[in-house]
This record gives C-alpha cells, structure tokens and sequence, in this order.
C-alpha cells in the first residue's frame, strides 16, 4: 500500500474493523482461482488491491422441486403435493 493506492484499499480496512474476514487470491492455474482466509493478525497489504477481497457472507434461497418430474422453481405452483420446499445455502468460491 502506498499513497497513490491507500484509497482503495479503505474498503478492507474498514471490513477488517468490523471484524469480516479477508480473503487473498490464489491463482492456482489459468483456469482456477482460489480465496484464501487471512489471518487478521498477519495482514499487510503488500500486495496490489485487486488481490484482495471481503469474504463474501453465503446466501439462502428457497426452491421447489417436484418430486414426481424434478423440476425445479422459485415458487410452489398451487396446491399439488408434489412440490417440495427446499432451503439451499450457498457456498461464496
């Protein structure tokens, strides 16, 4: 970090204040990148800002699927007790 890039990484720091997690890419392969959880204690940024991320919090979604065809939808379709309510939580890469 230095003066000319300090702007960019406010955002970081303000998310490590708040007591979020930091990730740091990993770029494993041309195809492939990973996030990696920073220690809190051990965080610098000597890196560029792009490199770093908040970790993004998962979200919870509710679908239907019917039992019968495994069709899947964002909502029930009338009263037919082959609908199935599912709650997914997703999993940030």
């Amino acid at each position: 970090m230095n003066k000319e890039n300090a702007h960019l990484f406010l955002p970081l720091i303000q998310a490590l204040a708040d007591g979020k997690t930091i990730q740091m890419r990993d770029v494993v392969s041309e195809k492939v990148t990973l996030w990696d959880d920073l220690d809190p204690s051990d965080i610098y940024f000597r890196a560029p800002p792009e490199e770093y991320r908040i970790k993004p919090e998962p979200r919870m979604f509710v679908i239907y699927i019917n039992k019968l065809t495994n069709q899947i939808c964002h909502k029930k379709y009338g009263s037919d007790s082959n609908w199935e309510c599912i709650t997914v939580q997703e999993v940030p890469e």
